[in-house]
């Protein structure tokens, strides 16, 4: 028999059988029209001569001419691999509670990642499905193709299939689909309604515009605001803060684990975890600060408000000629002595805890002396009463050394100074350490310090 791949001649040439080179179809070309009725006489002989047995037609198909005789079953080629997003911050969307619908205000613009929390899982590519050539023989399914991880920095590929992150910070997948963290981020504009609230997991966030009203920023490293802090905002940083301009109104609240350093702050409430650096004034402000303050630099202004710290001060000027009530505390960390007080309060109620049991395991020894064996409820009881002893002494002793902690460090607040460089006036009222004093009248170039439980004063040379 002639090659069937070449043709195989029907009624003297006239139409022509062929089997595809995939050996995926029979067909007949030529005059199938003319002689159609021949050619279906002549089929089935040379189908079963060559061997042909799946896909065979019950009713040859005519199409462009070709009449197909059987079709075979191709194969589906596997699925290619894909990369999928899991991080939390990639695949959340943020509702309002109150209207279950998208919260404009947390657009979660930026893709937060933890330290080793997986941002991505390959997944495999599939096998395909085979099929069967009308020769009734499997024809093998191509799989499909593996899609690459594209690592970028602070990530690192696990178990080859999932890709974790290896720092705080936030996501970035370029366009060519490399995926990074950053611990770097920038902001250029505004945090207003085309950003919505901000909050930023790691080491440097950088707004190269202001933080307006009615949004936060949160940061667990440093932030840095090249304008202002407007009425009603609130910013939160684990690390330091830069304001380079104002912070400004009565419902605006700064909290550092850091530094502040900021222009000017007014009627504004801040709580700064080390050191306060002001380059212009503070007026009317509300301020707790765990560490020194120091406002020289520009016109070095605190006038009005309250100003508490846990270190020294070095000012420029306090109050007004206009006798403004200013506040100013140093050697007084409120947050400190809160923390001081909250600890000698809970040893002395561990130690009322102790002594009721000490009672309870002394009446039990009373009792036991009596009657020489204790039934298997007060045996019970008494170990109890044992255990919970031991528990609570070493409660006590670890409370012990905490308080004694704070006292040392609440001890050098005491050798806090406040230095004016320029003017203190009249109705300013200085604390330190547990020492008060009101100023009558304007002074100059003055340092005050405590001593004995009150403050003194030396002019400065």
């Amino acid at each position: 028999m002639s090659d069937p791949y070449k043709g195989i001649p029907i009624l003297d040439k006239v139409a022509t059988l062929k089997v595809s080179r995939d050996n995926l179809m029979v067909f007949v070309q030529g005059a199938v029209q003319e002689f159609f009725d021949e050619i279906l006489e002549k089929v089935p002989a040379v189908i079963k001569e060559l061997g042909i047995v799946y896909g065979i037609k019950d009713v040859p198909e005519l199409k462009n001419n070709i009449l197909i005789i059987a079709e075979g079953k191709a194969p589906r080629k596997g699925k290619d691999g894909r990369i999928e997003l899991v991080a939390s911050s990639l695949v959340e969307q943020k509702l309002d509670p109150d209207t279950n619908s998208i919260d404009f205000k947390n657009l979660n613009i930026i893709k937060n990642v933890s330290k080793g929390e997986v941002i991505a899982k390959r997944i495999p590519p599939t096998k395909g499905e085979p099929g069967i050539d009308v020769f009734g023989k499997e024809v093998p399914a191509q799989p499909g193709e593996w899609k690459p991880f594209k690592p970028g920095e602070r990530v690192e590929i696990v178990g080859e299939n999932t890709l974790i992150a290896t720092d705080y910070g936030a996501i970035l997948i370029e366009d060519d689909g490399t995926i990074s963290v950053k611990t770097h981020w920038t902001i250029n504009g505004d945090v207003d309604w085309s950003t919505g609230h901000v909050e930023f997991y790691g080491e440097k966030l950088f707004i190269k515009g202001s933080v307006l009203g009615g949004f936060t920023v949160e940061c667990a490293g440093d932030v840095e605001i090249d304008k202002n802090i407007e009425d009603e905002a609130i910013v939160l940083t684990g690390g330091d803060l830069i304001v380079k301009g104002i912070i400004r109104s009565k419902n605006t609240m700064v909290k550092t684990g850091g530094n502040l350093a900021c222009g000017m702050i007014e009627y504004a409430r801040a709580f700064v975890g080390k050191d306060l650096i002001v380059g212009e004034y503070l007026l009317n402000a509300h301020c707790q600060v765990h560490g020194s303050v120091e406002a020289v630099k520009g016109k070095g202004l605190i006038a009005g408000g309250k100003i508490l710290m846990g270190g020294s001060l070095k000012v420029n000027t306090i109050g007004t000629p206009a006798n403004v009530p200013t506040i100013v505390g140093a050697g007084l960390d409120p947050l400190l002595m809160l923390h001081y007080k909250s600890h000698v309060k809970e040893q002395e109620s561990l130690g009322a805890k102790l002594d009721k049991i000490k009672q309870g395991l002394l009446k039990i020894s009373i009792l036991e002396k009596k009657k020489g064996r204790l039934d298997t409820k007060i045996l019970t009881l008494k170990e109890n009463l044992q255990n919970a002893a031991l528990a609570i002494t070493d409660e006590l002793h670890k409370n012990k050394e905490k308080i004694k902690k704070l006292e040392e460090e609440l001890g050098h607040m005491e050798q806090a100074v406040i230095t004016v460089m320029g003017t203190v006036y009249a109705n300013s009222i200085l604390k330190i350490f547990e020492a008060s004093l009101t100023i009558k009248r304007p002074i100059e170039r003055i340092m005050f310090f405590y001593k004995g439980g009150e403050i003194l004063a030396r002019h400065l040379t």
